[in-house]
C-alpha cells in the first residue's frame, strides 16, 4: 500500500501515538535480562537504554522535573552534542535500574500522557521540544515516529520481526517523506530547479516521492519523467537511512539500492538523508 494516501484524523493520530508506546511495552515486557542489555542500532544504547529514553522524553513533556544527575561524559562519546547530552542524562539516570522498574515507569507515564493529551482540543496546541507551541497533530506525529523508530531498534537487537505496516509505521513513513524537500533543498544543497525521485519498493509499504528546489527551497512536487536523481530502495533501507542507522558506504546497502542520474547530487542526497538527531 502507499502510505501517502492515508490521511488520519487527529484522534486517530493520538491513538496511533499510544499504539506505538503500547507496542514498545508489549515488545520489551517479556524480554530476558540478557536481551535487555543487548546493544541496539542506536549508537551507544542498549535495549534498556531505548526504553529509558522513551520514559524520559514522555516525562519531559508531562512537565515532570528533570533528574538531578550528571553522567560521566568521558564514558559516553556518543553523546557529544548538547541535544545528545540532554537525552543521555535521562537515560544514564535510569541505566542501573531493574528492567521491571523501568517498564513500570513507562506504563505509568503512558497513562499520564494520555490523560494530558486527551485534555487538549483536537485543533489545539501543545509545548514542543523547542519550547514553542505546536499543533497537537504535528506533536503526536513526531512522537509516534520517535517511538516507532526505537521500537525497530529493539526488534533488530532481539531478533523480532519488524512492524513495517502498522499504523505507527505509516505515520513514521509520512514523517520521513515530509522531510524530503528539506533534505533535498537544504541538506543536499540541490540547485534551483533540480528534481529528486525516491522509489520506495516495499515490503508492505510502497511509494513514489518527489521534491524540487523552487526559489531556493525544497518543496514536494508532482511526478516527473526526468528527475535529476532517482533513488530506488526498499522500505527497510529507507527507514534505516532516514534514522541514521545505516552507513551510506556499506557495500551491502550499495548492492541493494539503485541510484541514477547526477552522481554527485545522488551522493549528496544519500549523505543527507538522516533526519533524526
Amino acid at each position: 500500500m502507499d502510505p501517502m494516501t492515508v490521511e488520519p484524523t487527529v484522534p486517530e493520530l493520538v491513538d496511533t501515538w499510544q499504539a506505538a508506546l503500547d507496542d514498545l511495552v508489549d515488545l520489551v515486557d517479556p524480554l530476558t535480562d540478557e536481551q535487555w542489555r543487548r546493544a541496539t542500532p542506536c549508537p551507544g544504547w542498549s535495549v534498556g537504554d531505548v526504553v529509558a529514553h522513551t520514559v524520559d522524553i514522555e516525562s519531559v513533556f508531562s512537565g515532570a522535573p528533570r533528574p538531578e544527575h550528571t553522567p560521566e561524559w568521558d564514558r559516553l562519546p556518543h553523546a557529544a552534542s548538547p541535544f545528545g547530552q540532554f537525552t543521555e542524562t535521562g537515560v544514564d539516570y535510569r541505566r542501573a535500574r531493574a528492567k521491571a522498574d523501568v517498564i513500570a515507569e513507562l506504563r505509568a507515564i503512558i497513562l499520564t500522557r494520555r490523560a494530558q493529551i486527551d485534555a487538549v482540543p483536537v485543533g489545539g496546541e501543545v509545548m514542543g521540544f523547542s519550547g514553542s507551541m505546536v499543533p497537537l497533530s504535528r506533536f503526536v506525529r513526531t512522537r509516534t515516529f520517535d517511538v516507532w523508530a526505537h521500537e525497530q531498534d529493539v526488534r533488530a537487537a532481539v531478533g523480532r520481526d519488524r512492524h513495517w505496516s502498522s499504523a505507527p509505521a505509516i505515520v513514521s513513513f509520512q514523517q520521513m517523506a515530509g522531510a524530503l524537500p528539506y533534505v533535498w533543498g537544504k541538506e543536499a544543497q540541490a540547485p534551483e530547479g533540480a528534481v529528486v525521485r525516491i522509489s520506495v519498493t516495499g515490503p508492505e509499504l510502497e511509494s513514489e516521492l518527489y521534491a524540487v528546489v523552487d526559489d531556493g527551497k525544497g518543496r514536494a512536487c508532482s511526478a516527473v519523467d526526468d528527475a535529476d536523481v532517482h533513488l530506488t530502495l526498499s522500505w527497510p533501507d529507507y527507514m534505516r537511512l532516514s534514522c541514521g542507522r545505516l552507513d551510506v558506504d556499506d557495500p551491502g546497502l550499495r548492492g541493494r539500492l539503485s541510484l541514477n542520474g547526477d552522481s554527485d547530487l545522488g551522493e549528496a542526497l544519500l549523505r543527507a538523508m538522516a533526519i533524526t538527531p
